[in-house]
């Protein structure tokens, strides 16, 4: 700043000098404004002003620079797929070595009405549910109640595999006194253990009425028949003829069929009783076309719901 008023300085007295050089001679025409001289000084002072005042650079405006945006990574989204929920599947329990289901009272069901000390064979038919076979080493034995003279244990006559069923047999006696009475049974195995029925072991068990001995009931008191022949080794098929007789107490009638081992049962027959006694009962003929070896017994379904008189036969096909 102080160098710009030196200049000045410098500027106007040169201004002031030169225009006394050019003060009007003698003959020549004064100027009529006699503020030329100052205006003219002062134009030339802010000439030389601007001349030396450095014009102010002003900054340019500089283009948007565009700035690249990288592209985006594309990102994959995942498809889910919902997975179908699958009924649950139950997982095999394993079965006990021993256990046993009740089929059917094959004979004497319960509250069959006896006569006081009268005989009779109850059957059992009972499946083994268990994983282990039934040897011949198993045994039915006496578990609770009255024994009604049947046995304490008895062993089983064949093997039983798990999912086969089979009739089990104990021979009893009513008891004298007429009342209700119940004998509760149990399966044993090879080792001495004792097992019943289901999970909870229950037992299954024989349960009659024995009447008064006032009151006289109607019951088959023996049954019997005989095969003929009584075995067979020949040319198949052949004939067996079984001829029977049965025993009453008095006034009825009586259902009865064969029966067999293998499963084989006989046509329902009848006979009738017009007083206490026996009567011999029709012959009856059953086919055999193969070999065979088994039991054949009597069976009373009424009034006494009863097996009698099991007899063994073969018959040997050429």
């Amino acid at each position: 700043m102080k160098k710009i008023l030196i200049d000045f300085s410098v500027m106007l007295i040169s201004v002031l000098l030169i225009s006394a050089c050019n003060l009007p001679q003698k003959n020549s025409t004064p100027t009529s404004d006699p503020n030329f001289v100052f205006t003219a000084a002062a134009l030339t002072v802010e000439a030389k002003i601007k001349e030396n005042t450095p014009v102010p650079v002003l900054p340019t405006a500089m283009p948007p620079i565009e700035t690249a945006i990288p592209p985006q990574p594309t990102i994959a989204v995942a498809t889910i797929t919902p997975i179908p929920t699958q009924a649950p599947t139950s997982t095999p329990t394993s079965l006990p070595c021993d256990a046993a289901k009740f089929i059917d009272d094959v004979t004497v069901p319960d509250d069959t009405v006896m006569a006081p000390g009268a005989t009779f064979t109850k059957t059992w038919r009972l499946k083994n549910t268990g994983s282990c076979v039934w040897s011949t080493n198993y045994a039915i034995v006496f578990d609770s109640g009255t024994s009604m003279n049947g046995p304490a244990s008895k062993q089983l006559t064949a093997s039983v595999a798990p999912g086969q069923t089979v009739d089990i047999s104990v021979d009893l006696k009513a008891p004298d006194k007429p009342d209700t009475y119940k004998a509760n049974w149990k399966l044993r195995n090879a080792n001495g253990v004792i097992f019943g029925l289901g999970n909870d072991n229950k037992p299954f068990w024989a349960q009659i009425k024995v009447a008064s001995p006032t009151t006289q009931l109607f019951a088959v008191t023996s049954a019997s028949f005989t095969i003929n022949p009584s075995s067979y080794n020949g040319v198949c098929p052949t004939e067996i003829t079984l001829v029977g007789k049965i025993k009453v107490s008095k006034v009825g009638t009586v259902t009865y069929t064969y029966q067999r081992e293998d499963g084989f049962v006989s046509p329902v027959m009848t006979k009738n009783f017009d007083e206490a006694g026996e009567k011999n009962l029709v012959e009856y003929s059953m086919t055999l076309s193969s070999s065979w070896s088994g039991k054949i017994w009597l069976r009373i379904d009424e009034p006494n719901h009863q097996d009698f008189n099991s007899q063994q036969f073969s018959i040997t096909c050429n």
